[in-house]
């Protein structure tokens, strides 16, 4: 959604969710294409490894009520041999945020590609 707050005559302020990152990103040093994706791949790889485990466990025992020798570090343990077996569902715990962020960006792309053409 993108939302338009003019100030004046000639100046717009775009509210979009790329531009807020943008700016973002450029005010903590990383101002070129390349700084901000390998950031992002950072950021989204380190939800994905870090705090995705985590969730699954908090949902888990909300929804489904604590069992006998539940912990966070059994999932991450259960997530991580999950990963050196080839388990799909350890890979999608794992890289699922840099997946949604790369179907974000290719949404994005396409949408633009397709306001180009009318």
């Amino acid at each position: 959604m993108v939302g338009y707050y003019s100030l004046g005559v000639g100046s717009v302020i775009s509210f979009t969710l790329a531009g807020m990152a943008s700016r973002i990103l450029s005010r903590i040093g990383l101002t070129g294409d390349w700084s901000q994706e390998v950031f992002m791949a950072i950021i989204a790889l380190g939800v994905g490894f870090g705090v995705m485990p985590l969730l699954i466990y908090v949902a888990g025992s909300a929804t489904l009520g604590r069992y006998e020798g539940a912990n966070p570090a059994r999932v991450y343990d259960a997530v991580y041999e999950g990963l050196k077996m080839g388990s799909g569902a350890s890979f999608i715990v794992a890289f699922g945020p840099y997946g949604l962020y790369l179907a974000f960006k290719a949404l994005r792309l396409w949408w633009r590609a397709g306001a180009r053409l009318a």
